[in-house]
């Protein structure tokens, strides 16, 4: 086994001297105490239910792997009376836009030089569709069901995601990802209505799509960055408002 790196051997020791050790983790007091930190953040302010929903899984995995490994001879998590405390998940109203300010902010986007008409429909997909940036990135025709009148749909099979030539198996600097939380060749069928249809239509007319079929592209042609998707004077953020809180 190689020795840590002089940065790695003093993350080692700060863990070393700050961790309890493994017999303690079978008393309920410290178990309660440790999951009650999960349902804090850094700042001490109450997490999302769902970001304690997450860690308090991860917590168990790690347990169940210390039961494989002859740790412990169950996992003590299992019978334990706790439940996280009460998180209020409700979206602001005053946070949301209503579809009158929507119509203005995307007008806003249109009207921008340069790249503002060609984001114009990327952005209507994140508000009138729920998508993610990444899957707006990765969205091709195929995947479009558009009519001339009434609602259509998008066949949604992942994203692309920004990860770095140094993280990638085959040094790309984008990689495809399956939908989030979901297994490879899941899909996600996405109604869409009217408006978000007609923008998609004359999106395609107006500006063609890739080789491979994508609708959206840089000036270059490849795939849009992320700093591409967030748009002046902050109107992503409040798109993405009713979503963010709730999905």
């Amino acid at each position: 086994m190689n020795e840590p790196r002089e940065e790695g051997r003093a993350a080692l020791e700060w863990l070393e001297h700050r961790s309890l050790p493994v017999a303690e983790l079978d008393d309920p007091v410290v178990l309660r105490r440790g999951l009650d930190a999960l349902c804090r953040k850094l700042d001490g302010t109450v997490s999302a239910a769902k970001t304690t929903k997450r860690k308090r899984a991860a917590v168990d995995d790690v347990f169940a792997d210390r039961v494989e490994r002859g740790y412990f001879t169950h996992n003590p998590l299992i019978g334990l009376r706790w439940t996280a405390p009460a998180v209020d998940d409700e979206v602001d109203p005053d946070c949301v836009p209503n579809p009158a300010q929507v119509r203005r902010l995307l007008e806003a986007v249109r009207q921008l030089p340069g790249r503002g008409p060609h984001l114009y429909a990327f952005f209507g997909c994140m508000y009138y569709a729920g998508m993610r940036p990444a899957e707006v990135i990765n969205l091709r025709k195929s995947q479009c069901r558009l009519p001339r009148t009434g609602w259509g749909l998008l066949n949604l099979k992942g994203g692309i995601v920004t990860a770095g030539k140094e993280w990638s198996d085959d040094g790309a600097v984008h990689e495809t990802h399956s939908l989030k939380r979901r297994s490879a060749k899941t899909t996600r069928p996405v109604p869409i209505p009217p408006v978000l249809v007609r923008m998609l239509i004359e999106h395609i007319a107006r500006f063609g799509v890739t080789a491979d079929g994508r609708i959206f592209q840089n000036a270059a042609g490849n795939y849009l960055d992320a700093a591409a998707s967030a748009s002046p004077g902050g109107v992503r953020g409040r798109l993405l408002s009713p979503w963010t809180n709730t999905r």
